[in-house]
């Protein structure tokens, strides 16, 4: 029997009134690829921390080649040969293609950069596996998918860690791209080194993983070999039983009333095609898909960020097209992004300034801001989304995940739109954050507008929803009714094995 290069023994990560991890043992070994699945909320990101050495775990070792550590830091992980190849491309874009990829190991003659050394190297590992990228570019000016190759060749080419993890980075790779990261893997393979690779995509794993461990509420609820998995067994064990599907949702939840939005044949290259659907007064519709399903990309171009290149939007009956989101905003249609961090909130600013944000022009006293109004209308948002803080003047920055989300959700409430578009209103908080957060949504902000929203798990959209679209590769794939919800269907239709044909998707799409 070979040694593991890994080993996780019993580990478990505790914060108060959350169970992030909860006794995880799996092995991976050499020239082995494990596989690694779970919901959104299984605990897969905090494992990942872990390994990389930003998160203490609460109890369990780790075992790297047969040494043994409770904890590891940065400096440990990586001294010990774990490279840890993030979802989001992290490079400096004002670096050219070569020094990204031997940053911490630039080639030097005499005491200096040798960059026709390096430029060599780096055109070497480009072309050996026919990425097409120039050596000399600067990273800025590579496609997001080209910079998530370049950060997968510096983690599994250059450094030659022995223990990878592929944090969903398959994520943002375009399909050329997606064959290229599947040479490298089967590359690793042949050389013996050990792979953890996460993915919320079965068909992805079933592929190309040996054996998957499926991560279920914090637990390791199975260690599989791929041979004994299919689509619907793998499915099961990722699901469980079926979430409550009543969730927040009371009897006295008003009926939705009229038409507010029609969509018809919107389509963007590349991101979603032939796209129709409604949303009336009152109601919260859910958008589910997997990331690059086009679920960011369609809420985009209803706020008028990213148009589309077809198809056309109706707002109370009259055909619309925004050039801008001022535009969008101006006709009541706001956006929450999915980034809050570099999208919603001013970093610098007080709790107050950026609740205020979206309706300066609703507090102005003629020319000027009137000081008495815009205390008196952020106060009142301030107490709405009950924002944890001392006062509205305390600073943006000082406040916890949450506690901004919530700010970020005040401003575009401030401002009273008819139309909410909420990309992943709940991402990267924690759980009572994420209860107020959907009592918000389905108690004070779907009262008289029409609300759109997007998650990274299906839990909040059953939790809060009228009606689900399941969008897949662009399309809709399938329309469910509250009463028809079904975690195990939903999931099933959000990996694409529904035997209903998806309507649209990114074949049908116009340049």
């Amino acid at each position: 029997m070979k040694t593991p290069a890994l080993t996780l023994n019993g580990i478990s990560k505790i914060y108060p009134g959350t169970v992030a991890l909860d006794r995880v043992s799996f092995e991976v070994y050499p020239g082995e690829v494990h596989g690694l699945i779970g919901k959104n909320g299984a605990g897969k990101s905090t494992l990942v921390g872990i390994l990389a050495g930003l998160i203490e775990p609460t109890e369990g070792t780790i075992s790297l080649g047969g040494r043994s550590f409770r904890t590891l830091s940065r400096v440990r992980a990586k001294r010990e040969g774990v490279a840890i190849v993030p979802q989001e491309p992290e490079l400096i874009l004002d670096l050219s293609v070569a020094e990204n990829l031997f940053l911490g190991e630039l080639p030097s003659r005499k005491g200096l950069l040798d960059r026709k050394t390096m430029r060599t190297l780096a055109e070497e590992v480009l072309s050996a596996y026919g990425t097409g990228i120039n050596a000399g570019l600067l990273a800025g000016d590579l496609s997001l998918s080209e910079r998530q190759l370049l950060l997968i060749l510096k983690s599994c080419v250059v450094e030659d860690a022995p223990i990878v993890v592929l944090d969903e980075s398959s994520a943002p790779l375009s399909g050329r791209d997606a064959l290229i990261l599947r040479k490298i893997v089967e590359d690793l393979r042949s050389r013996g080194k050990a792979i953890v690779y996460i993915s919320h995509h079965i068909d992805e794993l079933l592929e190309i993983c040996d054996r998957m461990t499926v991560l279920r509420d914090g637990k390791a609820v199975a260690v599989r070999e791929r041979a004994s998995l299919d689509h619907a067994s793998l499915s099961e064990l990722i699901i469980g039983e079926e979430s409550s599907l009543t969730g927040g949702r009371s009897e006295d939840t008003p009926t939705p009333g009229e038409e507010i939005l029609r969509v018809e044949g919107l389509s963007r290259w590349g991101a979603f095609g032939d796209i129709s659907f409604s949303l009336r007064r009152g109601e919260i519709l859910g958008l589910a898909g997997l990331r690059g399903s086009g679920r960011t990309e369609l809420l985009k171009a209803l706020a008028g960020i990213d148009p589309a290149d077809e198809g056309e939007i109706f707002l109370r009956g009259n055909s619309v097209r925004f050039r801008s989101p001022a535009e969008a905003l101006a006709e009541g249609i706001a956006y929450l992004p999915e980034e809050r961090e570099k999208e919603g909130l001013l970093r610098s600013f007080s709790i107050r300034d950026n609740l205020l944000l979206n309706s300066f022009g609703n507090v102005c006293g003629g020319r000027f801001i009137s000081w008495e109004k815009s205390e008196e209308r952020a106060l009142a948002v301030f107490r709405e989304v009950r924002v944890k803080a001392f006062s509205i003047h305390q600073g943006v920055d000082e406040l916890s995940g949450g506690n901004r989300q919530k700010v970020v959700i005040g401003r575009i409430m401030a401002n009273s739109p008819e139309i909410y578009l909420l990309d992943e209103p709940t991402r990267g908080v924690d759980i009572g954050a994420k209860k107020a957060i959907l009592s918000i949504v389905s108690e004070r902000i779907r009262n008289g507008a029409g609300v759109i929203i997007t998650s990274p798990g299906l839990d909040d959209l059953i939790e809060v929803c009228d009606r689900i679209l399941v969008l897949s590769k662009g399309g809709i794939f399938r329309e469910y009714e509250r009463k028809d919800f079904s975690e195990h269907r939903l999931f099933l239709d959000m990996q694409g094995f529904g035997q209903q044909e998806r309507r649209g998707g990114r074949e049908c799409q116009a340049v």
